[in-house]
C-alpha cells in the first residue's frame, strides 16, 4: 500500500466532517479531498468555504476512486451510509467513521464489508457546542485525542496508514476496543452531557421564580451547562446507540446521589469531607496526567506474528494505559510469518509502561530513544 492516499472522501461535511476535510487538504499524506453532504445548503456552504478540493453532488461520486473514506454522518446512519456506498468503493480502500458509539457501528460495518476494503472505526474527542459547516476549522483536530477502535478483523497496514494521516493533522491517537470505548464514553462523555441537560432544565424551571438567576450564575454553572447547547439530534443518536452503558452509568450515579442526599439529611460532615477530598485528589491526578510536558520520543519494538488481530491486541493494550502512539509501523525484514512492529511514544516513562504491558502479554518488547 502506498504511503500517501491519492484521494480522500468525506461523507458528511458538518462541523466535524468539514473540519476534517479542511485538515486533510493541508495534510502531506493526502493528495486530494472530495466532500459530500446530503444537504444541498451544506454543500453550497462547503463549496463557498473551500473545505475540500471538490464538493460532489452525490456520495458515490465523492467516493469514486477514493482510497480513504471517512463517514461523518450522524452515528445512527453510519452503517446505512456504508452499505449504500459499499458497491462504489474501490479495491484497497480504507474506510473509517467519526461515530461517538462504536460497538453497533463496528458490528454493522464489518458485517457488510466487501472484499478488498478495510475498515477501522474512529472517534475524535473534539468538537464544539456549535454545529454546522460554517463553524468548521482546520485546527479542530490538532492536539485532540482521536480514538481508533480496531478489532480482530482490522488490517494492520490500513490501521498504520490511517494512524499516520491522523497524526499528520495533529491528532493524538490512542486505541481502544469498541466495547471498552463505549463503556468509557458513557462515563466521561455521554452521562456528563445528560447531567448537564438536567441541570439546565432544573435552572430553567427556577428562572420564573428568580428573574436574575442567569445573571448571577457562577462560572461553575456556566461551565457545567455549556454542552447543553449541543445539537439535540446528534446527542439523541448517541443516547440510542450507547443506550445500555448509559443506563448502567446513570443507575450508578443515581445510587451515589442517594448516598449524598443521606449524608446531607443526617448532617454527616465526615462523610462529606471524605467525598470532597477523594474527588479533589482524583481531579488533581487527572490534571497531572492531562498535562502536556516536553518529552523525548522513544521507540517500542517487538516481533509480531503475521496473523489477524495482532494490530488490535497490541494497540488496544497500549491504549488501555492512556498512552498515545505517535507513529506505528511494521516491517518484514526476513521471509516468513514474523514482522517487527515499532511504536513511537512520547516520554521515557510511557514507553517503559507500554513495553512492560506488552511483555506481560507475552511479547518480546524493548524500547530506546528514537
Amino acid at each position: 500500500m502506498p504511503e500517501i492516499f491519492e484521494k480522500a472522501a468525506i461523507i458528511g461535511t458538518g462541523l466535524m466532517g468539514g473540519s476534517l476535510s479542511m485538515a486533510l487538504v493541508e495534510s502531506s499524506k493526502v493528495r486530494s479531498v472530495a466532500g459530500y453532504d446530503s444537504s444541498e445548503e451544506t454543500r453550497e456552504k462547503a463549496l463557498a468555504m473551500r473545505v475540500a478540493d471538490e464538493v460532489s453532488s452525490t456520495a458515490s461520486e465523492a467516493v469514486n476512486g477514493a482510497d480513504l473514506v471517512f463517514i461523518a454522518t450522524p452515528t445512527s446512519s453510519i452503517v446505512d451510509t456504508f452499505v449504500e456506498l459499499s458497491g462504489s468503493l474501490r479495491d484497497g480502500a480504507v474506510v473509517s467513521d467519526l461515530g461517538s458509539a462504536k460497538m453497533t457501528v463496528t458490528a454493522g460495518v464489518e458485517a457488510a464489508l466487501p472484499g478488498g476494503v478495510s475498515y477501522v472505526g474512529g472517534h475524535p474527542m473534539t468538537g464544539s457546542e456549535q454545529s454546522g459547516v460554517q463553524y468548521a476549522r482546520p485546527d479542530l483536530y490538532r492536539q485532540a485525542y482521536y480514538i481508533l477502535t480496531p478489532t480482530a478483523r482490522t488490517d494492520a497496514e490500513a490501521f498504520s496508514k490511517l494512524h499516520a494521516v491522523l497524526t499528520d493533522i495533529g491528532a493524538r491517537v490512542i486505541s481502544i476496543d469498541p466495547e471498552s470505548h463505549d463503556r468509557a464514553m458513557a462515563t466521561v462523555s455521554h452521562v456528563p452531557h445528560l447531567l448537564s441537560l438536567l441541570l439546565m432544565d432544573m435552572a430553567s424551571g427556577q428562572k420564573e421564580q428568580m428573574e436574575n438567576l442567569y445573571t448571577v450564575s457562577a462560572g461553575g454553572f456556566r461551565d457545567m451547562t455549556r454542552i447543553a447547547a449541543s445539537s439535540p439530534e446528534v446527542w439523541i443518536d448517541i443516547c440510542m446507540e450507547n443506550n445500555d452503558f448509559i443506563i448502567e452509568r446513570l443507575k450508578d450515579y443515581d445510587a451515589r446521589m442517594r448516598d449524598l442526599t443521606e449524608m446531607l439529611e443526617s448532617g454527616d460532615r465526615e462523610g462529606l469531607r471524605r467525598l470532597f477530598e477523594g474527588a479533589r485528589r482524583a481531579r488533581a491526578e487527572l490534571s497531572v496526567k492531562s498535562g502536556q510536558e516536553l518529552e523525548e520520543l522513544f521507540d517500542v519494538s517487538l516481533p509480531v506474528p503475521d496473523e489477524p488481530g495482532v494490530i488490535s491486541r497490541i494497540s488496544t493494550a497500549v491504549g488501555s494505559l492512556g498512552v498515545n502512539i505517535e507513529d506505528l509501523g511494521i516491517v518484514h525484514p526476513l521471509e516468513g510469518e514474523t514482522g517487527i512492529m515499532t511504536l513511537r511514544i512520547l516520554g521515557k516513562e510511557k514507553a517503559r509502561q507500554a513495553a512492560e504491558k506488552l511483555q506481560e502479554l507475552g511479547y518480546r518488547a524493548s524500547f530506546w530513544k528514537a
